[in-house]
């Protein structure tokens, strides 16, 4: 038997729709919240479920441990993104099965949208993104890449701007290495994108 509780630390997951709507936009949301939003996309999952499919999926870029799962459920819980049942088992203990609100799904399709604005985050953040795109929303794996083609394209105009007012030969060696790594990710983007080409044309 199923029993919907008031929390995952006894506390209400009802909120506001202004207290949601300031979780929802606050700017400084641990990255590795996202990750187990996303995973509840597919549907509800219990804690063991939703650590082994992160793992298989995105763990061997970004490792997710059994500790930091739960604490980041209980916090998106306290913020109203996330709610879990309590379902009894034959000889078994009870276990907790989580599952998005609606506003959870809206974070986690915002996030998915979004391109990483930082270079930096692409190994990590976009890659991820990639993966739980394909998994929940394939006809939109296009336009994340397009969204992320454009980003680095404009960040690669930039610094050769850049590069062309400096005045020492440091700064200079600086950003030709930026703009070389940058330029392997545009073409890296682009690669993405021809093989989805193919792929149609299949």
């Amino acid at each position: 038997m199923a029993l919907r509780t008031r929390g995952f630390y006894g506390s209400s997951h009802k909120m506001t729709t202004q207290h949601q709507y300031a979780a929802r936009t606050k700017k400084s949301r641990n990255p590795a919240e996202y990750p187990v939003l996303g995973v509840l996309l597919g549907g509800p999952l219990h804690g063991y479920e939703m650590i082994r499919r992160l793992n298989e999926g995105i763990g061997s870029v970004w490792r997710l441990g059994k500790s930091q799962v739960y604490a980041l459920l209980a916090k998106l819980e306290r913020e109203g993104f996330v709610i879990h049942e309590r379902v009894g088992q034959d000889n078994l203990p009870a276990k907790n099965i989580f599952s998005l609100t609606p506003e959870g799904i809206q974070v986690a399709k915002e996030w998915l949208e979004q391109p990483v604005s930082h270079f930096r985050d692409i190994r990590l953040q976009f890659v991820t993104k990639l993966w739980f795109v394909r998994q929940a929303f394939p006809d939109r794996e296009r336009l994340l890449i397009e969204k992320q083609l454009g980003v680095c394209r404009e960040k690669a105009t930039r610094f050769e701007g850049l590069r062309e007012s400096c005045d020492n030969q440091v700064e200079a060696l600086s950003f030709d290495f930026r703009i070389t790594v940058i330029k392997a990710t545009v073409s890296w983007l682009e690669g993405l994108l021809d093989s989805i080409q193919i792929g149609n044309q299949k």
